[in-house]
């Protein structure tokens, strides 16, 4: 009994034992999609896609000035105060500082002199009794003519070189104007194409998305009117069989065989008894024969019935058929006609900002045309004539001054002054006046202006310091130079730029500005891997402006298009990882196969390319892990 017992527990627990083992087996069965998912590294893919890209280069550049020039005072003289701060836009002869104008005692000292002196002459002359002011006056106006000519002849250079710059900068105003003038017409033309549904006259995107949605409404249009046509055929087709004629004719054939039945009951009655055999035959034939044909009208009937009820079913689908491909036609009508009234608006906005852009142009071409014509009348006196004016003006000078001496001698020995006299009073007026010329050449007056117009870089003082000789209190970007700005790029970018080519300003709302590339140089911080795109920059932009530079072709039109988080590289070239989905008895499984790749254009985010992929597949962009060409993975949000 006691053994009994002992091997009853023992099949228990074998029981029990293989009851939790199997539940452990189901357990793990049932979560091990679950489980496994949770040590694969988790992937981001996108659908491979479709669309517009544009290859376009990016940057930020701070505008500078292409030339400055350093303020500086050749005296020690007190900055009394300053009229201007660093970053402020300053115009030609705008005072920079004003200077204590008591320091300058020498030639308060000499001018003061020389009115003395001027006094006593004066005196001597009144002895004469006559007044020489009115051929003073005339001598003094001739030497400022004379003074005025020379400058005209030292600057006769600058006007030439103004003159210079001036035409160029008209010819590059016109140049705008007549760009702009062909971008406006080139709209019109675009617009006139549209208008007359010369589309293979636009350009190669405008007309592969007109053609694209043309071609969709055709096709539909097309299937739309096989429909119809059928169900016209359908409509025509003839009546159908009434279902009562149907039962009257099973009626006739029920009949019918009831009374060859009795026929056939009256033939065999008449075989049994010897009756009239030969006629009931001829009964029960006959009415054999009749039955025969009721049979074939009730099927011929009945054939009749089946065709027409799948006739009913064939018109009900095509009337549904005719139903959808008009709704199909209709969405493809509409988005023909959405396609066509995006490309005109497109093309109206961007006429609009190059009418808008022209009307700047064509004020910069009339304000640049004025300065021509100024600098053309400075400049037009050649350096021959200028000296020879000058000449002219001195030889009239020295006549004038040596008669006037000539004239005073004479009255002054009909006066009685002695001639030795007056002549020491002048040549010691001479030498006093010589004194305070070169006093204020070298004087800065009590005003420091700017020499040419620009925008203060740096100042270099404060009010009240003293200015040390020959050293700069103050730098001038000079703005009439021109002003430049520049980019850094990759070697690559720098391949699909060319020198002449203008790029985009983006948001720059304080007037028109333009930036033309003029330089392609190498990085200073990285020269193996960047280079340094330097532009010309032209308009309402001051030094220390930044400016958004974008360079690049118009949008094209893709068929592959992919993140470029989802291109990598090897040693065998450019590929994406797709995930292919796998069937398993548990489910699903995703594994990443390598796909070789062309990369044929790109923007900051995607790249279009070629390679043997459709729009339906999905591509790697991002995962948790690194992984490799035919690796399990799991995707966002799958379990």
């Amino acid at each position: 009994m006691i053994e009994n017992n002992n091997g009853s527990k023992k099949r228990e627990w074998v029981k029990n034992a293989i009851i939790i083992f199997l539940v452990i087996m189901l357990l793990l069965t049932f979560f091990s999609n679950t489980i496994m998912n949770w040590s694969l590294p988790e992937v981001s893919a996108q659908y491979v896609g479709s669309g517009t890209l544009s290859e376009q280069i990016r940057g930020t550049a701070t505008v500078e000035a292409a030339e400055s020039y350093n303020v500086i005072i050749d005296e020690e003289r007190t900055i009394q105060s300053i009229k201007v701060s660093a970053g402020d836009k300053v115009e030609k002869g705008q005072v920079l500082f004003l200077l204590d104008p008591s320091e300058n005692s020498k030639l308060e000292a000499a001018e003061e002199s020389l009115a003395s002196a001027q006094r006593e002459y004066d005196k001597m002359l009144l002895k004469t009794g006559k007044s020489y002011t009115l051929e003073e006056l005339d001598i003094q106006n001739l030497e400022d003519d004379i003074a005025e000519a020379k400058e005209d002849l030292l600057k006769l250079g600058d006007y030439q070189e103004l003159y210079k710059k001036a035409k160029s900068a008209t010819q590059k105003a016109q140049d705008k104007v007549d760009e702009l003038k062909d971008k406006i017409t080139a709209y019109d033309e675009q617009l006139t194409s549209i208008a007359s549904e010369d589309y293979a006259s636009l350009s190669e995107a405008y007309y592969k998305k007109i053609k694209t949605a043309s071609d969709n409404m055709t096709n539909a249009e097309k299937t739309k009117n096989e429909s119809s046509k059928k169900l016209e055929e359908l409509l025509s087709g003839g009546s159908s069989v009434d279902n009562s004629q149907l039962i009257n004719k099973k009626a006739e054939v029920d009949k019918q065989e009831l009374v060859y039945n009795d026929c056939y009951k009256k033939y065999l009655e008449a075989c049994k008894t010897n009756g009239d055999v030969a006629q009931a035959e001829l009964d029960m034939n006959n009415a054999d024969v009749e039955l025969s044909r009721l049979k074939k009208e009730y099927n011929e009937l009945l054939d009749k019935y089946y065709d027409s009820e799948h006739n009913e079913w064939e018109l009900e689908v095509t009337k549904r058929t005719v139903k959808d491909d008009e709704k199909r036609y209709d969405t493809a009508k509409t988005k023909f006609t959405e396609t066509l009234s995006a490309i005109i608006k497109e093309i109206k906005d961007a006429k609009k900002t190059a009418s808008d852009k022209l009307s700047n142009a064509e004020k910069a071409l009339s304000e640049a045309q004025e300065k021509e014509a100024e600098a053309k009348e400075k400049a037009s006196v050649s350096v021959e004539q200028a000296e020879d004016d000058i000449k002219a003006k001195e030889r009239e000078l020295e006549t004038k001054k040596i008669t006037l001496e000539q004239t005073k001698k004479n009255d002054m020995a009909e006066a009685g002054i002695s001639s030795i006299d007056m002549e020491e009073k002048q040549a010691e007026l001479d030498k006093i006046k010589k004194q305070i010329e070169k006093l204020k050449e070298n004087d800065n007056g009590s005003e420091i202006v700017a020499q040419t117009a620009g925008v203060v870089g740096s100042i270099n003082v404060v009010a009240g310091e003293k200015t040390t000789p020959g050293a700069a209190i103050a730098t001038v970007q000079m703005t009439e130079k021109g002003c430049s700005a520049s980019i850094t790029v990759t070697n690559e970018q720098a391949k699909k730029v060319k020198l002449g080519e203008e790029a985009d300003i983006q948001y720059f709302w304080y007037g028109d500005a333009s930036a033309v590339l003029t330089a392609i140089k190498s990085d200073t911080v990285n020269p193996t891997q960047n280079k340094q795109l330097v532009f010309s920059v032209t308009g309402d932009v001051t030094p220390g402006q930044s400016l958004q530079l974008v360079m690049g072709s118009r949008g094209q039109q893709y068929e592959l298009i992919v993140p470029n988080s989802s291109i990598r590289e090897d040693n065998n070239g450019k590929f994406v990882l797709a995930v292919v989905a796998k069937s398993s008895p548990l489910g699903n499984r995703y594994v990443a196969k390598r796909v070789d790749i062309t990369v044929i254009a790109s923007d900051d985010t995607k790249s279009a390319i070629s390679g043997e992929l459709m729009q339906s597949d999905f591509v790697i962009a991002t995962s948790t892990k690194p992984i490799n060409a035919g690796d399990q993975v799991r995707l966002v949000d799958s379990q």
